[in-house]
C-alpha cells in the first residue's frame, strides 16, 4: 500500500474511533436508578452476565486490562449496586464476580442499549459490507497484535487518560516513510 493511502486510512480509523466514543457516550443512557455506565462497565456488565462467578482475573484477561484497572471498575460497580464480589471458596487468592439484581437489570437495559448503538453505527452499510468490513478489522487487529508482541497486554493502557505516558512503537520497514510518524 503507498504511505499516502495507509496514512489516510490510520488517520480514517482514527477518526473512526473518536465517532464510536462520542456515540457510546450519546447513547450511554441511564442503566440503573439514574446512574451511567461508560462504555467499558456497561462491556463489562454484559461480559459478566453471560460468565457470572468469573473470576476477576479471568475478566481482566477478557476485557484486555490490566488487573489494577480491573478492579478500579469493579470497585466502582461494587459501590453502585451492580456487583458483588466473593472470594472463592477453594482458593481465597481468587476473587469471583457476581451481578446483583440491580446488575441484572442493568445488564439487560445495557443490552438493549448496545443494540440500538450497533444497529445505528452500522445501519449505513450492508450486511455484506458489514462482513468484510469485519474481515478487516480482525485482520489488522491480528497484524497489530502480531507487531507488538506478547506483552501489548500489560502494557497498552499505560498512557489512557493521564497514567504513566504513551508507549511508542518503532517499525522498521524498507516501505516506511521516514518522516511519517505511522
Amino acid at each position: 500500500m503507498q504511505t499516502a493511502t495507509a496514512n489516510q486510512l490510520y488517520n480514517a480509523l482514527s477518526r473512526l474511533s473518536r465517532h464510536i466514543h462520542r456515540m457510546e457516550h450519546w447513547m450511554a443512557g441511564d442503566v440503573s436508578e439514574g446512574q451511567k455506565l461508560h462504555s467499558g462497565q456497561i462491556r463489562l456488565l454484559s461480559l459478566i452476565s453471560q460468565n457470572d462467578g468469573a473470576s476477576q482475573k479471568d475478566l481482566a484477561e477478557e476485557m484486555d486490562v490490566r488487573p489494577s484497572s480491573m478492579t478500579e471498575m469493579l470497585l466502582r460497580m461494587e459501590q453502585t449496586g451492580l456487583i458483588t464480589r466473593k472470594q472463592d471458596e477453594n482458593d481465597q487468592r481468587v476473587m469471583r464476580i457476581f451481578l446483583t439484581e440491580t446488575g441484572k437489570k442493568a445488564a439487560v437495559q445495557s443490552s438493549v442499549t448496545t443494540h440500538d448503538l450497533t444497529t445505528t453505527m452500522f445501519n449505513c452499510l450492508l450486511p455484506e459490507e458489514q462482513t468484510q468490513m469485519l474481515a478487516f478489522v480482525e485482520k489488522i487487529s491480528a497484524s497489530i497484535e502480531t507487531l507488538v508482541g506478547s506483552d501489548a497486554h500489560d502494557t497498552h493502557h499505560h498512557g489512557h487518560h493521564g497514567q504513566q505516558g504513551h508507549h511508542h512503537l518503532s517499525f522498521h520497514s524498507k516501505n516506511r516513510d521516514p518522516h511519517s510518524h505511522f
